[in-house]
């Protein structure tokens, strides 16, 4: 029998970008009874991201989409801000693990990141090295079927760095080529993207941003792992 899955690997083997477009759409016709919520499928928030990049609105859409905005900004002020509110609580403000709060800091990030199925192997912390100031989120291990992905993240507060090591291997502890990691700012996108070399591993020490919001992805196959969101 023929699933989901399998039918979404047709549609994303497809190499004409708007081709796998357009068959992804028929794809959400065909099975739209059983089409899983945002989230529950990392395969189908892929072949849904990508086609969201290809198919054009038209213009009665956009007309739709502009009513259905002016009447949500004109009537839903204080919802609107409400849900921002709630975001803005759920993302680790890095500069706590600087302050006084900063024990409080660490438990809600080893918090965040087990309910992310993160597991934490050495804790966030604030040091100081020579001339500079790093605070470190720690090292922390994500497992996929036989996949095991290892991230040791901090921020270097004196250059506005982030230090990314990251290490994949599989369950025989066999190095993983070819998995990508990104780091993403909520409103720029894409500011940093690596693969693994043939040692399973990203060595980036000094990743540059700026004052944002960040996350870090894991990509390989059909499976996408994440880190909680951070604020600097």
């Amino acid at each position: 029998m023929t699933t989901l899955n399998d039918k979404l690997k047709q549609v994303l083997s497809i190499q004409d970008e708007t081709e796998c477009a357009k068959s992804f759409e028929k794809f959400c016709q065909e099975n739209f009874h059983d089409l899983p919520l945002p989230g529950e499928n990392s395969m189908f928030d892929r072949a849904m991201w990508m086609a969201s990049q290809f198919l054009s609105l038209s213009k009665s859409d956009e007309e739709v989409v502009k009513r259905v905005t002016n009447r949500m900004e004109a009537k839903l002020p204080r919802e609107v801000s409400a849900l921002d509110q709630a975001v803005d609580k759920a993302v680790f403000h890095l500069k706590d693990l600087l302050g006084q709060a900063r024990e409080t800091a660490i438990g809600t990030w080893q918090d965040m990141l087990s309910a992310c199925a993160w597991q934490q192997m050495v804790p966030a912390g604030a040091t100081r090295g020579v001339g500079s100031q790093l605070v470190s989120l720690g090292t922390f291990e994500k497992v996929e079927g036989d996949v095991r992905i290892q991230v040791n993240l901090g921020w270097m507060v004196d250059q506005n760095n982030l230090r990314l090591l990251l290490q994949a291997k599989d369950s025989e502890d066999n190095a993983i080529a070819d998995v990508e990691v990104r780091v993403t700012e909520s409103d720029k996108g894409l500011i940093y993207s690596s693969k693994t070399n043939q040692d399973g591993a990203v060595v980036a020490p000094a990743v540059k941003i700026n004052p944002g919001q960040y996350q870090i992805q894991v990509f390989w196959s059909d499976k996408v792992v994440e880190t909680p969101f951070f604020r600097v």
